[in-house]
């Protein structure tokens, strides 16, 4: 009976605010979490989709000349170029010279087609491709048959503020590609050691140039880190003689990006430890001496980040208890105020009263005699706070 009576609109019985998030909470009960909680269109695309990057949207769009940055590096025994292309088909149409023992091309930014176009090149795996154009990725180590996929984050403060961006290493015999996610990095220092004839990039494997770069990588994060422990310093000084919101705000942005550095560096160590001491690492034994320093600077900067989210768990309690202390000392001066008004705030609502027969209302010294036991009543009161240790300290 009534199964075909159509329902009407439903009427909220709470106005405002509070009906809004009642009705969004009956929505996540009853409601299946598709309807209550969407899922992105981005999101609902990666689901299912076919491994690789051939089918990735944009993969045969090239895009246009110098909108990504490419850079490639020659080097061997005595020699050093650098040659900069606006196109991927210009760097894939570069002749390597014959004293080049070691080619580096560097791409800055991320587009499938360029990807692609260099997968289909070098013959890296689609797989790999696919890691380095898709955002962000775990750091992890991905040996394949002729090749090894590194993903790495590469950490920089730019205007006061941190950003992480996925770099990805393809390693090959004497290649190397790496993708960085944005425009900019921290390997100058890299490219001008290797310009030096003397440098060991000359006498080392592809492998010596890809521990240099992480060990870059790892290195940029320890200035950062002395950023953040000044900053953390004058958040307590400012905490201890003006203690104001922005502190306790200031605190909780610290906290959020060191948690954000933590999540980035934490897999690295799991990255260099397979790279040192894993018996399966593709990197040259001479190499590994070097990746194990590595290792050990990852292993300090994660150390570091603990104790500086130790510093703000404890500056964060410091800033509540000189808050608090200083409520308090407002709280006990207004009480102080109010205790020394109340005798005599009894005795002007007692002689205040519309009473016609009022003993010392006709006395002739009943103002100052008024006056003098408010004082006195003052007094008395000081004296006893003070004897108690309540005020003067």
């Amino acid at each position: 009976m009534g199964a075909g009576k159509k329902k009407g609109p439903s009427i909220s019985l709470v106005p405002g605010a509070i009906g809004d998030a009642f009705e969004t909470l009956t929505k996540l009960v009853t409601s299946p979490l598709g309807k209550a909680l969407p899922i992105k269109a981005a999101s609902r695309e990666r689901i299912a989709r076919s491994p690789g990057i051939e089918h990735v949207q944009g993969v045969d769009e090239a895009p246009t000349p110098k909108s990504i940055p490419i850079q490639c590096i020659d080097y061997g025994v005595t020699e050093y170029k650098v040659s900069h292309f606006d196109t991927v088909e210009e760097l894939i149409a570069h002749p390597r010279p014959d004293w080049a023992v070691t080619r580096w091309m560097n791409i800055e930014g991320l587009n499938a087609y360029v990807i692609n176009e260099l997968r289909k090149k070098f013959d890296f795996h689609t797989l790999a491709a696919e890691d380095a154009l898709n955002t962000p990725q775990r750091p992890k180590l991905e040996p394949y048959e002729n090749h090894t996929a590194i993903i790495a984050h590469m950490v920089r403060m730019n205007d006061g503020s941190l950003s992480s961006e996925q770099v990805s290493f393809i390693v090959m015999k004497d290649i190397l590609i790496t993708f960085q996610e944005k425009q900019g990095d921290c390997w100058d220092p890299v490219r001008n050691r290797i310009q030096k004839s003397t440098s060991r990039f000359r006498r080392h494997s592809i492998w010596y140039l890809v521990y240099a770069l992480l060990d870059a990588v790892i290195d940029n994060v320890f200035p950062i880190l002395e950023q953040y422990g000044d900053a953390l310093n004058a958040l307590e000084e400012q905490a201890m003689n003006d203690p104001k919101p922005i502190i306790q705000q200031s605190i909780y942005v610290i906290k959020r990006e060191l948690y954000a550095l933590r999540r980035s560096i934490w897999p690295m160590r799991e990255l260099t430890s397979k790279l040192s001491f894993d018996d399966t690492s593709p990197a040259d034994k001479k190499v590994r001496t070097y990746m194990r320093d590595v290792h050990d600077h990852a292993l300090q900067i994660i150390d570091l980040i603990e104790s500086s989210r130790e510093m703000t768990n404890s500056l964060q309690d410091f800033y509540i208890s000189i808050v608090s202390n200083r409520m308090n000392e407002v709280m006990k001066a207004l009480t102080i105020m109010a205790s020394l008004f109340m005798p005599i705030t009894f005795l002007a609502g007692l002689y205040g009263m519309n009473f016609e027969f009022i003993p010392e209302l006709s006395w002739p010294y009943s103002y100052p005699t008024f006056l003098g036991v408010c004082v006195l009543c003052t007094i008395s009161l000081l004296w006893y706070f003070k004897r108690n240790g309540w005020i003067g300290k």
